[in-house]
């Protein structure tokens, strides 16, 4: 089991903990209520943002192997402010420690290749979070029981996603087979007029940060649904963001996320193309091709609150834009209140029916 380095932003006046506060645009101490802008946390904590995070972990000898194979998917680090040894998975990158709840960064998961280009800041509080799900939720009378109670509310965690984006210069062309249909009428005769043509079209398409999260363990359709991201609230990365947030360094590969963000490209320059030909009545037999004449990639960290609820042995998982508000999730029904409600909707029709036929029989 590995040792990570550490840091912590901590409040100059009053020792207690800093946390990126989207309301002041800046750092805030929730003990004393002091603020700090971007430009002071990096004055103030000057070491900690010049902390060398371009080095790559060194090999591990056979003892340390062994070790580590041992360990599996845990590692242990120190908690600057109380000492205390905590566990976390191989993933994390921030975390709070788990006995006086100090944000802690550990500073070895954002090192060499997993340190990231950019960060979009977390553009909600919990509180804002939670408002907005209970919103979401009114009106939905088959949740179960005790899904909205403040306990399963304040489960809701901040945490940086990582994400693959990629942006770049194409080359796309089609080809296909376009038909225009004209029907007309004489009489009781009905005419139908079909040209049949060879279509192509070429476009140069430009694409910006097209976006693929890099966690295996978060569902790609669950984070496709929640975006876009507002690109315009991104910024260089600065390990100061991370503090009061969770975060994970990313486990799918560049070269693993390229084949999604690809498919999703061309899906872009497929409907692009089409719209060029929309003249036609139908497309057929389309054949897209797709030169990359200039791609990069960037990895970024993205704010996203989530949600999980287990019912009846089933996780529920539910994501919130942690920047927009955007949400999407699947949500438990529960099973007594859908009989019940079916069972009132039948009562009330047979009551309904009992009395029209009563007024008629009158």
């Amino acid at each position: 089991m590995d040792s990570v380095q550490t840091i912590t932003y901590q409040c100059p006046h009053c020792n207690a903990a800093l946390e990126y506060d989207s309301t002041v645009g800046g750092f805030k101490c929730f003990y004393c209520d002091s603020t700090f802008s971007d430009y002071e946390i990096r004055n103030i904590f000057k070491d900690n943002e010049e902390t060398n995070l371009d080095f790559d972990e060194p090999e591990l000898d056979e003892e340390q192997q062994i070790a580590e194979d041992f360990s599996g998917q845990s590692a242990l680090y120190t908690c600057p402010n109380c000492g205390a040894g905590v566990i976390c998975d191989t993933l994390t990158a921030s975390t709070r420690c788990h006995f006086c709840h100090t944000p802690v960064i550990l500073t070895g998961r954002l090192s060499g290749e997993f340190k990231p280009d950019l960060i979009i800041p977390f553009n909600t509080t919990q509180g804002t979070a939670e408002r907005k799900f209970k919103d979401y939720l009114k009106g939905k009378f088959l949740l179960p029981n005790g899904f909205m109670n403040e306990v399963q509310l304040h489960s809701m965690s901040a945490l940086y996603v990582p994400y693959w984006l990629k942006s770049g210069l194409t080359d796309a062309s089609m080809s296909a087979t376009g038909k225009t249909i004209r029907t007309w009428s004489r009489g009781n005769t009905h005419y139908t007029h079909t040209k049949v043509y060879h279509v192509e079209r070429d476009a140069e398409l430009a694409f910006v940060r097209v976006p693929c999260d890099g966690s295996k363990r978060i569902d790609d359709a669950l984070m496709e649904s929640i975006e876009p991201f507002d690109y315009t609230g991104i910024k260089p990365f600065s390990m100061s963001y991370l503090s009061g947030c969770a975060a994970e360094k990313y486990d799918v590969t560049k070269e693993e996320a390229a084949q999604r963000i690809d498919q999703r490209i061309q899906l872009a320059a497929k409907d692009e193309l089409k719209r060029m030909a929309s003249v036609y009545n139908s497309l057929e037999s389309i054949q897209l091709n797709i030169t990359y004449r200039q791609e990069k990639y960037v990895y970024a960290l993205l704010p996203v609150w989530f949600f999980n609820y287990k019912y009846r042995g089933r996780d529920y998982s539910f994501a919130m834009n942690g920047q927009t508000g955007t949400m999407f999730g699947e949500l438990p029904i529960s099973k007594i209140k859908m009989f019940f409600m079916g069972a009132g909707i039948f009562l009330g029709a047979a009551i309904i029916g009992i009395f029209l036929g009563g007024v008629c029989l009158g």
